[in-house]
């Protein structure tokens, strides 16, 4: 996996914003690794997805209900990423 799928984050943010961010890129990073151990790279539209919830343009929910393919099924990158955000609220 290369280091980041994702972009870099602005200089210019408050670090609490900061700090948000970078927790939820950790657990889309890690929502990556999960779903992609079989070898099939993340589908183009996932990354995007997974950015818009690094920036906090969409929540973690929302994640759930996104289906890369089909609105029935979400992306095991999805459903990792939500599993690694409700471990770390235990």
């Amino acid at each position: 996996m290369p280091k980041s799928y994702f972009t870099a984050l602005p200089p210019d943010l408050p670090a609490d914003e900061i700090t948000a961010r970078r927790q939820r890129q950790r657990y889309a990073e890690w929502g990556l690794s999960v779903a992609t151990m079989s070898g099939t790279p993340p589908a183009p539209e996932v990354i995007a997805n997974l950015q818009a919830y690094i920036n906090g343009e969409i929540q973690i929910e929302d994640l759930a209900r996104m289906g890369a393919d089909d609105p029935e099924l979400p992306s095991p990158a999805y459903l990792a990423t939500l599993s690694r955000h409700r471990l770390k609220q235990h």
